[in-house]
């Protein structure tokens, strides 16, 4: 879970704090020995045209998504600004006991994820039946749980991040089978020791190029005490890229940044984070959307083009946002496109969400949708096609501890509250 600083979490649980007491352990390493895979290596890992593409359409032969939007590209048109005025109604749609993440499966189906460690498909009546049950697997102390869901871009794989009951980052695969996780069906793809309880991260998605993307936090502890966020060879504090249908456990890109720098962790395609809370890439334009949570000042949200992340560094612990923590702006600091004060009203740990890209809330589409866990209400930026906010705005509706977003297959989104209920974003 997000968390801002040494004695308070932002999920209010209060064994946090004896949680982050030590502080003078050795950056966990990557030690895996996965082959260096080129794209033709891989199996079909285009998730631009794969049903069952994480969180992307399918896409149809007139070059427009099952919504019927127009994905923009070879279009003049400039797109209209979105509407941030707009009436919005959250309504409910299942309750579970912590939902963290939610997917979408190759048939269609929306999975939502919860803390405990199940996985279920939303139903018109609300959560079924666990297909995944990792309970014995996990545990809730401090930040951990189940964390991430994403499917494999060809749909034959589900992956579930969580932590183990050690508290260390797992990645499970779960195969495909008629449509449905195969609970018996499983293999480890990728597991990090991690140093203390928080920070973890675990948000994990697959991207415009079908691979299999994971942000970890910088380990925990207050202020980087490990100073992961620009160590190369820690996995920490970084967003990883691998691609686990290349080979096994996982092949790493032949394409990511650091592969010819001594001793640096291959997997790394960006570093410099703190702990990132969400990131999802913009199913229209491919840019990377990722929050992460500050450490006392400031919360940020950053906006990459796909193809400028790789080696992008998003510059903690030197800087918190745009200002400097540990020392000077390094000079490719790439800065958050918006930031807000941690103590301030908006809230104290951001949220990342989507760019909102359904066909149900008319005017909203092109907008970024977040929040913040500690304030809950749910908000938009609007951005010009240079990448700057030109608008900001409160959406009008709330939830309660806002911990993560979900988009389904037809790009609406839902809001998951971390107490329970799950809520898709309506028209008022």
């Amino acid at each position: 879970m997000p968390s801002r600083s040494l004695s308070v979490s932002v999920l209010l649980i209060p064994a946090l704090a004896m949680l982050l007491a030590a502080c003078g352990r050795e950056a966990p390493r990557s030690t895996t020995d996965a082959p260096i895979v080129d794209a033709e290596d891989a199996s079909d890992t285009d998730a631009a045209n794969d049903v069952g593409a994480s969180d992307d359409d399918a896409v149809a032969d007139d070059g427009t998504d099952e919504a019927g939007a127009d994905d923009g590209a070879g279009s003049d048109t400039e797109a209209p600004t979105p509407d941030l005025d707009v009436g919005l109604t959250l309504t409910q749609v299942a309750e579970l006991a912590s939902p963290t993440a939610a997917a979408v499966g190759p048939d269609g189906t929306f999975y939502l994820g919860d803390r405990p460690g199940t996985v279920h498909p939303l139903a018109a009546e609300g959560a079924g039946e666990a297909v995944v049950d990792l309970r014995d697997e996990t545990t809730t102390d401090g930040e951990r749980g189940l964390l991430g869901l994403a499917f494999a871009a060809d749909g034959s794989e589900l992956y579930v991040s969580f932590t183990d009951r050690d508290g260390g980052t797992v990645i499970e695969a779960f195969r495909v089978v008629d449509g449905s996780p195969d609970a018996a069906d499983r293999r480890t793809v990728f597991a990090l020791d991690q140093p203390y309880a928080n920070h973890n991260g675990g948000d994990i998605q697959v991207g415009p190029d079908g691979r299999l993307y994971l942000g970890l936090g910088d380990g925990g502890g207050g202020g980087d005490p490990l100073e992961a966020g620009q160590d190369l060879t820690t996995p920490l504090g970084a967003l990883l890229r691998i691609d686990p249908l290349a080979a096994e456990p996982y092949g790493i890109p032949s394409d990511n940044p650091f592969l010819d720098v001594d001793d640096a962790a291959r997997e790394i395609v960006a570093y410099g984070l703190r702990n990132p809370w969400r990131f999802s890439f913009d199913r229209q334009t491919d840019d990377l959307w990722l929050a992460d949570v500050g450490q006392n000042s400031w919360e940020e949200i950053n906006r990459v083009p796909f193809d400028e992340l790789s080696g992008a560094n998003f510059g903690w612990n030197l800087m918190e946002g745009t200002h400097r923590f540990e020392g000077d702006e390094p000079d490719d600091h790439v800065p958050p496109i918006y930031e807000y004060e941690t103590r301030g009203p908006e809230g104290c740990a951001v949220t990342g969400g989507y760019v909102y890209r359904g066909a149900a809330i008319d005017g909203l589409q092109g907008a970024y949708l977040y929040s913040d866990a500690c304030n809950g209400s749910i908000r938009a930026l609007a951005v010009d096609e240079a990448g700057g906010v030109v608008e900001q705005a409160e959406l009008g509706v709330a939830a309660g501890q806002v911990v993560s977003f979900g988009q389904d297959t037809d790009g609406e989104l839902y809001v998951l509250d971390l107490g329970g209920p799950v809520y898709r974003l309506d028209p008022a």
